[in-house]
């Protein structure tokens, strides 16, 4: 276990835990190396959990940091299978698609591997707020790829899948035309 996996492991959920390992991993600059690798590992475990959580605080803080790590990310977002890592992870995806700039900084095959990804955790995610953030950033990137709200219809509308009240705003904001 590496420095940054023990004291995140003396931490608790507490949004003052997860501020104080913010600080930890931003006053160290050998450590965002090991967040991004803890944060995208897909075993799941508490650790990497806490990771993820910790991740998203330290990229929403500031985006442009996500820029060294975008490509790796990309190859590694679809290895994510726990809801509270992609929660995390789905949020950061959003906010780094929101900011017009960055947005037009991703190369089109990216782009296309990034609604290859989300697609992926619409039809597999059972938790509102990562489908939420997926169904969201998808919506973004459906001026470039016209043919995502047609899928986005046939998995929200036409299935008979049930979603829980809290996914109902996200999907009339997409179908809101």
């Amino acid at each position: 276990m590496n420095d940054l996996a023990f004291f995140f492991s003396t931490l608790t959920a507490k949004k003052n835990d997860r501020l104080y390992a913010l600080e930890f991993v931003k006053k160290n600059p050998q450590y965002p190396e090991l967040l991004f690798q803890l944060a995208f590992n897909n075993k799941a475990e508490r650790i990497h959990i806490y990771a993820a959580w910790i991740w998203e605080l330290y990229i929403l803080e500031d985006l442009s940091r996500l820029k060294k790590y975008w490509t790796k990310g990309l190859k590694k977002f679809s290895l994510i299978t726990h809801s509270s890592m992609r929660r995390a992870h789905s949020k950061v995806i959003l906010n780094y698609l929101n900011d017009k700039e960055r947005f037009t900084q991703i190369p089109k095959p990216q782009k296309k591997r990034l609604v290859e990804i989300l697609l992926d955790w619409v039809i597999i995610e059972t938790k509102t707020a990562p489908l939420s953030f997926s169904i969201k950033s998808l919506e973004l990137l459906q001026k470039e790829f016209p043919k995502i709200k047609n899928i986005l219809k046939t998995l929200l509308i036409d299935s008979k899948r049930t979603f829980s009240k809290g996914l109902y705003p996200t999907i009339r904001s997409v179908f809101k035309d």
